[in-house]
């Protein structure tokens, strides 16, 4: 390592990992956003030069943390966010000053738990990227000599996560070095949005598992051959993808794996709505994928007084349960998540012949929109 030479890339287009952690630490680097946008030109202008080549350092420490952790992932037994969750408690007790080369911490590292952290768990990560704890009898300081000029962003960029109160989770600002943020009178624009949250086919690495890597790109390359546009629904839910036509007819939605599924050892699924189902049901003759749709059949697993998606006032309000007929079987509370008003299809790491039914039954739907 080599401190403020030093630069860490991922590749984006690696499938393949010595394990499970390397993968998780591999999506971490993967996701601090680009230097052509967090750093952009525009954000420059707009940025202090000392706040600016702070954040410049900032990024590098945090890359070259990620870098350590991969190369030495025998040695944590710890996950990324957990290590910069600790950074985020730590400069959060870092008084105001105009010098942040060196910092004073006295207080927070008076914490028995926040002291031995520093000292046990995360101690050799903490050395191997340039940080420095200086003790006295009344003081514990913090440099780095390899990025000396990193804490001032992390003073400003901790100020923002915790105002806007986000998560230490793994697209938490911080971790992901999104500057832009700092800058009051930066206007995000599509181009920036659609940069750095990228496309379906480069977030499907990300999250899938193994062998469901190919199957889950090749029915992305499916939809947009059939007219089904891949709308993004937001970075911080689940990675969800909406298939819409270019009516707007929502008609299929991919979702990759996030930290709040309730299915364990699954990496992708796919949502066929069933609004018209009843429409072209005498179509479907084939016993294998009538047992295929009515085993599919999202079932709702609220109690008669949850609610999802903001209760019932909500325009997305959940409407719970059902027990409705589908093909000549009776379903018990099935839920009418999409829209509220009708059935649903899931799959779960679909495997080939799950694709094949799931591709009838969205030509079957996509028959009955108008175009």
């Amino acid at each position: 390592m080599q401190g403020e030479g030093y630069y860490m890339g991922f590749d984006m287009n690696q499938t393949e990992f010595p394990s499970v952690k390397h993968k998780i630490i591999w999506r971490c680097g993967v996701l601090v956003m680009p230097e052509e946008l967090s750093l952009s030109d525009k954000v420059r202008n707009l940025t202090d030069p000392d706040l600016f080549e702070s954040c410049r350092q900032m990024r590098l420490f945090i890359l070259h943390s990620l870098s350590d952790m991969y190369e030495n992932v025998g040695k944590y037994d710890f996950e990324p966010w957990q290590l910069f969750s600790f950074w985020l408690n730590v400069i959060g007790n870092v008084s105001e000053s105009n010098n942040y080369d060196v910092i004073d911490v006295t207080a927070s590292m008076r914490s028995k738990s926040m002291s031995a952290n520093a000292k046990g768990l995360y101690a050799d990560v903490i050395k191997n990227t340039g940080i420095v704890f200086i003790e006295s009898k009344n003081k514990t300081e913090i440099i780095n000599i390899l990025y000396p000029k990193m804490f001032r962003a992390m003073k400003e960029m901790q100020k923002y996560v915790r105002a806007k109160k986000e998560r230490a989770s793994l697209e938490n600002s911080f971790q992901i070095c999104d500057f832009r943020k700092l800058c009051p009178e930066y206007k995000y624009d599509k181009t920036d949005k659609r940069l750095y949250m990228r496309e379906i086919e480069d977030r499907i690495p990300l999250v899938v598992e193994n062998e469901n890597i190919k199957t889950a790109l090749d029915f992305a390359g499916y939809l947009r051959d059939n007219n089904i546009t891949l709308k993004w629904t937001g970075i911080q839910n689940g990675f969800s993808e909406t298939g819409q036509t270019h009516y707007g007819q929502g008609i299929c939605h991919i979702e990759l794996k996030n930290d709040y599924w309730e299915r364990e050892g699954t990496s992708w699924r796919i949502c066929v709505p069933l609004p018209k189902i009843n429409i072209y049901k005498d179509l479907i003759t084939d016993v294998d994928f009538v047992k295929f749709i009515q085993c599919n059949i999202y079932l709702c697993n609220k109690t008669i007084v949850d609610a999802c998606n903001g209760g019932e006032k909500s325009i997305y309000a959940c409407h719970r349960g059902i027990d409705i007929n589908v093909l000549n079987r009776e379903i018990k509370y099935a839920c009418r998540l999409r829209n509220g008003k009708h059935i649903s299809v899931y799959v779960y790491d679909p495997d080939d012949k799950a694709i094949i039914y799931i591709k009838k039954l969205i030509e079957l739907e996509q028959k009955q929109v108008k175009h």
